[in-house]
């Protein structure tokens, strides 16, 4: 028990100088921070209630991967170097199993790991709005709801790799706003980001195969539009980049790893599909077989409200239940408060939202047509995309540039 909380306080520790860092200049940090220091106790706490029945018997996938962390772990012990230690399912494993290994085997501290992650999360996309020009108030309100979303803390406390997808994706818009958009960066520090943007992208798509086309496909019409719209050289540079990138990736990591990809629904009934081709096509023959604006409305509608008690990991828990339910509430209305928030993009041409809003309408296509028809499964793989929708829930800047057009008044949003 000790031995968890050093863990938990330096974690925290650690949650505060990244606050400070962060935000140094930002009013009203204190309190943010502090709110941020909630959300990861909570999420502490909720690790204690998850394996309250014992680390080895609790979670699907996340105790799959916690199995095979404890045998990379002892793989990496008998003195077999790093890049030839054998594994399954995800590089993510790896991570846990060097964690494992030099510091023993504890699947609380790595959810706690996954915890500060979230938090970290958290952090960025707030400074992704601050960037964008967003009130100092609703830059932090996004972030602090952005971290206590109740699934939120389902999905980035157990051993999963989501909390590292969540965090890769924020992080890739947030470095990509950063190159674009702070004149005061150097040559070399632009190029240092523009590398690592292409690093996560190969990490991002290592977890989750397809995120190669959202995210890199999302950069080029954000990078394009804001060439256009400028006509300044260093978006077309970081786009040519981003576009040799992703061929490298797409032929060196896409096609390697495409080969028993366990998330893809394939059909299996032929063959084993063993031949690359043949994978394709089966994805093909999955995804024709869809109905497709039933996928869709799936995708971001579920679980629906009499989809919820069926859910296996809160079923007959009523309190469960019932935040479940106040959840998919909210997310309806942010959906519906969102589509104000696109209308305004669309309507001042903002590259960077449009180039959001693509990636975020191509992995709900993606993930509609190839997952399977499963409330849970929905619910889990949305979580991607739950971050940037935030950024549109606004749908007072849609009516005040609309009225700025009806009066003929000038109009600059929201301090942009």
């Amino acid at each position: 028990m000790l031995e968890n909380i050093l863990w938990m306080l330096i974690l925290m520790a650690f949650t505060a100088i990244v606050g400070v860092l962060v935000f140094k200049d930002k009013p009203k940090k204190i309190r943010f921070i502090a709110l941020a220091e909630l959300a990861l106790i909570i999420r502490f706490i909720f690790i204690f209630v998850l394996y309250k029945n014992g680390t080895e018997y609790s979670g699907t996938d996340g105790l799959i991967y916690h199995q095979v962390a404890k045998d990379i772990a002892e793989q990496l012990k008998s003195g077999i170097p790093l890049w030839n230690i054998n594994y399954e399912y995800t590089w993510y494993t790896v991570l846990m199993g060097i964690q494992y290994a030099l510091f023993g085997v504890n699947r609380y501290a790595a959810s706690f790991i996954n915890s500060f992650i979230a938090i970290l999360s958290g952090y960025y996309l707030s400074a992704i709005a601050l960037d964008l020009n967003f009130k100092t108030k609703r830059s932090f309100l996004i972030g602090i709801i952005y971290m206590f979303i109740p699934s939120m803390f389902v999905w980035t406390t157990d051993t999963r790799k989501e909390s590292l997808i969540f965090f890769f994706v924020i992080m890739i818009w947030y470095m990509s706003l950063k190159v674009i958009k702070d004149r005061q960066l150097s040559m070399i520090k632009q190029g240092l980001l523009i590398v690592s943007i292409c690093v996560l992208i190969w990490l991002s798509t290592l977890l989750r195969i397809y995120l190669l086309y959202n995210l890199s496909g999302a950069l080029l019409i954000f990078l394009i539009l804001y060439y256009i719209k400028t006509k300044r050289k260093l978006p077309l540079v970081f786009c040519i980049v981003v576009m040799i990138c992703s061929l490298v990736i797409n032929f060196t990591t896409v096609r390697e790893n495409m080969r028993d990809y366990h998330a893809l629904s394939l059909d299996r009934s032929k063959s084993g599909d063993e031949d690359l081709d043949e994978e394709f096509g089966s994805i093909f023959k999955t995804i024709m077989e869809k109905d497709v604006a039933s996928a869709v409305n799936g995708f971001l509608t579920k679980p629906h409200f009499d989809d919820v008690p069926y859910i296996t990991d809160i079923a007959a828990n009523t309190l469960a239940i019932i935040i479940v339910k106040t959840e998919m509430m909210l997310w309806y209305l942010c959906m519906i408060v969102s589509v104000f928030g696109i209308m305004h993009a669309f309507i001042r041409w903002d590259p960077y939202l449009i180039g959001v809003l693509a990636f975020i309408v191509s992995y709900g296509l993606i993930n509609a047509l190839i997952s399977e028809n499963v409330a849970d499964t929905y619910y889990r793989y949305r979580a991607v995309i739950t971050a940037p929708v935030m950024l549109f829930a606004d749908y007072r800047l849609f009516f005040q540039k609309i009225k700025a057009l009806m009066i003929g008044s000038s109009y600059h949003g929201e301090k942009l």
